[in-house]
C-alpha cells in the first residue's frame, strides 16, 4: 500500500481547525496516541521502521519506509491487533529491541476522501498533515485551506525532528509529554 501525505510546519491549530469546521470536514476525533518504533540498522537505506501504534480502543502494527518525498507516496504496511501486551512480546521474539516510546496527540478531520491531521508532537511546534489517494485532492484541499504547496515538508516525522528542529530520535528513547 503506498501513504500518499503532505506536512505543513508550525502551523496555528485553532485557525486550521475554524477553517476546517467552515469547510464542513467531519471532525473524528481529539486523542492521544502511544506508539513504539522498532529500527533495524538494515533498514536505514529505507528509513524502514515497525510500529506498534495504541490510540482508544485501536491498536495498529505496521511496516512503513521513507525513501522519497511523502508527497510521491512510501510503502505502508499496516494491520489491526488486538493486544498491544501481546506484540510487544511478539516483536521482542523477534529480536526487536529497545524501541522508542513516543505520543503525539492529534485531532483528526475527514473531507471526502483526504484525511486532515493536526498533530502535536513533544518539543516541537504542531503541524499539519494531509493524506489522501493521490495528490490533486491533496492539493486542492491544501488551496482551500490558504496553504501554498511550495511551503510543505517532505519529510517524515523522524526527518523533520533530525533536519528541521536538530532532534535525533535515534538518541531519544522517550519521547513524550
Amino acid at each position: 500500500m503506498e501513504e500518499i501525505e503532505v506536512r505543513f510546519l508550525n502551523i496555528n491549530p485553532s485557525d486550521l481547525e475554524a477553517k476546517l469546521i467552515k469547510l464542513k470536514a467531519e471532525k473524528i476525533s481529539d486523542e492521544m496516541f502511544e506508539e513504539w518504533l522498532f529500527s533495524q540498522p538494515e533498514w536505514e537505506k529505507s528509513h524502514g521502521r515497525v510500529r506498534l501504534r495504541k490510540q482508544s480502543q485501536k491498536i495498529e502494527l505496521s511496516y512503513k519506509e521513507t525513501t522519497q518525498a511523502t508527497s510521491k507516496g512510501n510503502l505502508e504496511i499496516e494491520f489491526t491487533v488486538n493486544n498491544e501486551t501481546a506484540a510487544l512480546e511478539f516483536l521482542n521474539k523477534l529480536g526487536f529491541k529497545n524501541p522508542r516510546h513516543q505520543q503525539k496527540r492529534r485531532v483528526h478531520f475527514v473531507l471526502g476522501d483526504i484525511s486532515i491531521d493536526i498533530d502535536f508532537w513533544p518539543k516541537i511546534p504542531p503541524c499539519l498533515e494531509i493524506e489522501g489517494p493521490n495528490l490533486k485532492q491533496i492539493r486542492e484541499v491544501v488551496k482551500k485551506l490558504g496553504l501554498d504547496m511550495k511551503d510543505r515538508c517532505e519529510l517524515d516525522a523522524f526527518q523533520t525532528y533530525k533536519q528541521i528542529y536538530g532532534i535525533d530520535l535515534t538518541e531519544v528513547t522517550e519521547l513524550v509529554f
